[in-house]
């Protein structure tokens, strides 16, 4: 009898002993939370565990427990294996010596001097038993970290874990739920049917913060029945609500204020075009002592406290030269082609989601925000 996707999940995690947990390289607070709370699963589970993510990490997120242990990178890669037969000489003694040039092995026989016939060399495999991504919908996704190391991503067993109908089911095992609100809500459905005892605060924490960011504290007209139940059941296990709430949407850094504050000052208005948006140059971000990591919540911002509006958006010259571009559209706007009459590189739409907006970004070098400000009046009205 063939097993269930849940089961198929359980074997994979009871056989493995190192597994890597990854995100894509844009993460949201969603799989960023998830990913700590699968990681502290998993650790109850006496599993050893890595999380790796190329994101930057939101410092609203740093009261999460676990998120200062997030690498951006995998250390782990192929070693240079040097095997020597010793069924027919015996290993006495093994010494090395090393160099600013080079480095040199000496084995020391019982019997009969060792020979070159008796070494071999061969390129040991990558020291993860077991790959599990959160939120990435297809390999390409996490950047840098899969062309680095693509090889592990194809000699290791994969559980793909998602909610986007984007989701391009590269996994040996894949666990996509398009109607579920966040990856965090099919988390902790999983992770209850595999043991829930071991959920402690901590996870119930993390798994409700995924929840609450990814609905807006419940806000996104998305947001389902399940959502609100799943959210129920995590505070009834110790999840910290109100933290979560006061970190996420009150904490705000005074970098943030300043830039948002900059931005407020420069706002543009397209009545016509249910759009606003404005301009921020680098001269900007140094007085408001800011990094370009303050433009989505700046927008966020944005999105929240103005209304009526289908098209949010902020034009940043975060370097000389480099324009970054980040945008909030109405669902009801077809993302895809926007972006596409936009032009620009690293052009995406992020997996962060504000209400009923979707966040788009591009990037333009060796530009000007004039230039850009023109591209993104054309684009806006060829919707």
């Amino acid at each position: 009898m063939e097993l269930s996707t849940d089961q198929q999940i359980f074997d994979l995690i009871k056989k493995s002993n190192k597994i890597l947990i990854v995100l894509p390289q844009n993460a949201s607070a969603d799989y960023i939370s998830s990913a700590l709370a699968l990681k502290l699963f998993l650790s109850r589970l006496q599993k050893d565990v890595v999380v790796v993510s190329s994101a930057l990490l939101p410092e609203n997120l740093n009261f999460l427990p676990g998120i200062s242990e997030i690498k951006s990178q995998i250390d782990a890669g192929k070693s240079l294996v040097i095997a020597v037969d010793t069924s027919q000489k015996k290993l006495e003694e093994l010494s090395y010596q090393t160099s600013s040039d080079k480095a040199r092995i000496f084995l020391k026989s019982k019997g009969d001097s060792f020979t070159a016939q008796d070494v071999t060399f061969s390129q040991d495999k990558f020291p993860i038993d077991l790959v599990i991504s959160l939120g990435v919908k297809t390999l390409e996704d996490l950047g840098q970290i899969y062309e680095q190391q693509a090889d592990l991503f194809f000699e290791t067993p994969k559980i793909n874990i998602d909610n986007s109908p984007q989701n391009e089911y590269f996994g040996q095992v894949n666990l996509v739920d398009v109607t579920a609100t966040s990856v965090a809500e099919i988390l902790s459905e999983l992770l209850q049917k595999y043991e829930e005892q071991l959920l402690d605060e901590d996870i119930a924490t993390c798994l409700l913060t995924g929840i609450i960011a990814q609905t807006h504290s419940f806000q996104h007209v998305h947001t389902t029945p399940k959502a609100f139940l799943k959210a129920s059941e995590l505070v009834n296990l110790g999840g910290r609500q109100q933290e979560i709430v006061k970190n996420i949407f009150k904490t705000k850094s005074l970098a943030l204020l300043k830039l948002w504050g900059r931005a407020l000052a420069r706002m543009k208005i397209l009545d016509k075009e249910n759009t606003i948006y404005s301009l921020l140059n680098f001269t900007d971000f140094e007085k408001a002592e800011a990094t370009p990591g303050e433009l989505l919540p700046a927008l966020s911002e944005l999105v929240v406290n103005v209304s009526g509006y289908k098209l949010v958006g902020l034009l940043a010259e975060v370097e000389k030269g480099l324009i970054k571009f980040l945008c909030a559209l109405h669902e009801q706007l077809p993302a895809g082609k926007f972006l596409g009459n936009l032009g620009g590189s690293q052009v995406k739409i992020l997996d962060s989601t504000l209400g009923n907006f979707v966040i788009v970004q591009a990037s333009f070098e060796q530009s000007t925000l004039e230039d850009i400000e023109k591209k993104f009046l054309e684009a806006v009205k060829s919707l």
